[in-house]
């Protein structure tokens, strides 16, 4: 079992690391170096470094030998979401006073993972309101970014597809033989559009004012 944590700040090593304590479970430092095969020194460093950066815990049993547990691997999920998105704030900040208005831009990503990441990054920086319709299979992978969004901004989403056992308050069913795809209005200046199922799903982002301002008018007209 590979896992790539490198692209968030892990080391190869670390990560390594990470997918052999998923697959041995809480185990010491000495059994997780046998069944990755690493020399013990290097290890106990990319435990100690999984530990530091929250992707795992450490438990030291009296007079025993240390045992390390993984974190589950959607709670690392939503870890990771978390700091991208606040990472992504700040950024944003830094940046809001020095940039100019740039050229309006569209992106698309195909994928059940791609989608998730692209809804959750959307929706986890809005700052005034959401509005739309979301399908409900892109409810659970991307719920932290939907809850820090809920902190302080206006959310006016209906699902499509049922609703989730622990819906908040502010979400909504969708009617029936209303929008079949994803439609999210976010802030009113940027658009997430989905269409497709599982693995064939495909996602688009746009911040073309005359497309954001189709979809703002078609997104009224549901309410």
């Amino acid at each position: 079992m590979a896992i790539d944590l490198t692209p968030f700040g892990f080391t190869p090593t670390e990560s390594l690391v990470y997918a052999t304590l998923l697959r041995l479970g809480p185990s010491t430092g000495y059994a997780v170096a046998r069944g990755a095969r690493l020399a013990r020194a290097n290890a106990y460093s990319a435990l100690e470094g999984l530990v530091s950066r929250g992707a795992a815990t450490r438990t030291p049993p009296p007079n025993r030998p240390a045992r390390y547990r993984p974190i589950d691997p959607q709670a690392l999920l939503a870890l990771l979401a978390t700091r991208q998105g606040e990472a992504l704030d700040r950024l944003g900040q830094e940046v809001r006073d020095l940039s100019r208005p740039g050229d309006p831009m569209t992106r698309e990503v195909a994928g059940s993972r791609a989608v998730a990441n692209l809804v959750m990054q959307l929706v986890a920086r809005a700052e005034r309101s959401v509005e739309g319709v979301m399908a409900l299979e892109l409810w659970r992978p991307t719920l932290p970014a939907w809850r820090r969004a809920a902190e302080r901004a206006t959310m006016t989403v209906r699902a499509r597809g049922g609703m989730p056992p622990d819906a908040p308050s502010w979400l909504e069913p969708a009617s029936e033989g209303g929008l079949e795809a994803t439609a999210l209005l976010i802030d009113d200046a940027q658009l997430v559009m989905t269409s497709g199922e599982g693995e064939s799903i495909a996602g688009l982002w746009t911040s073309h004012p005359l497309v954001v301002l189709l979809a703002r008018r078609a997104l009224r007209t549901l309410s």
